[in-house]
């Protein structure tokens, strides 16, 4: 449920969706829904571009979170209706640009995702201020199925208070440094049915990634919800 396609500021030597589905087929990752790179960056028009061409290029493989810039109101509705149309089954919204979530130009993606029943991915440090930004979010449209990435990078508490209190808040693993029993922690603490497998490549490592889900210790049905039950429900609109 985290993953991207383009080029990016790090030393990845083929950042081609070709080689992302790649990788998939070697470790066993069927579909992997991707935002761009600089989904955070005012480049988004662009870079929705490259992803529906992933898309088009590897059907199903590769699904398409749409991001948008909040510069107004206007413009991000029309950037969003252009990329359902056209096929994006979720919203992905970085505040590395300055912009709380709660910015106003923000709106038509949020109520997109209420009235469709879409996820929403937000990138979190574990912040307290953006917390109560997605609290509020998550309140005001129920029927989205909200994504904090990172779950436990930061403030792990904060992440699972969230969780616990919103039916539609999920918590997602992509975590470079993955601290052994974080897994394990975020089921006992919010639910098997709140967590989410995200690798967020091309910055980590898919085998990585995967490596701590399938070696934590739980049971199996459990990290088959993580890895695949969960985002099946999501994707399907049933977050209840």
């Amino acid at each position: 449920m985290h993953g991207h396609v383009g080029m990016c500021g790090f030393a990845v030597p083929d950042t081609s969706a070709a080689t992302l589905v790649a990788v998939m087929d070697r470790i066993g990752v069927r579909t992997m829904v991707c935002s761009h790179i600089q989904s955070g960056g005012a480049e988004v028009i662009r870079g929705n571009r490259e992803v529906l061409a992933a898309m088009r290029a590897f059907p199903g493989r590769i699904l398409g979170y749409l991001s948008v810039w909040p510069s107004a109101e206007a413009a991000v509705r029309a950037e969003v209706e252009r990329c359902l149309d056209a096929g994006f089954v979720g919203v992905k919204v970085h505040n590395s640009q300055g912009f709380p979530y709660t910015h106003p130009a923000y709106v038509p993606a949020y109520e997109a995702a209420h009235e469709q029943h879409l996820p929403v991915l937000f990138h979190a440090w574990g912040g307290e201020r953006e917390f109560v930004e997605i609290a509020e979010i998550a309140q005001r449209y129920p029927n989205a199925s909200v994504l904090l990435a990172h779950a436990g990078c930061e403030n792990e508490e904060g992440y699972l208070r969230l969780a616990c209190e919103h039916a539609n808040v999920f918590l997602d693993t992509a975590y470079s440094a993955s601290p052994r029993g974080l897994v394990e922690r975020l089921v006992a603490g919010a639910d098997a049915e709140k967590v989410v497998w995200g690798s967020d490549a091309y910055f980590f490592s898919q085998s990585q990634q995967i490596g701590k889900v399938l070696g934590a210790k739980l049971p199996e049905e459990t990290k088959a919800l993580i890895l695949s039950g969960n985002a099946t429900r999501i994707l399907a609109g049933r977050i209840h």
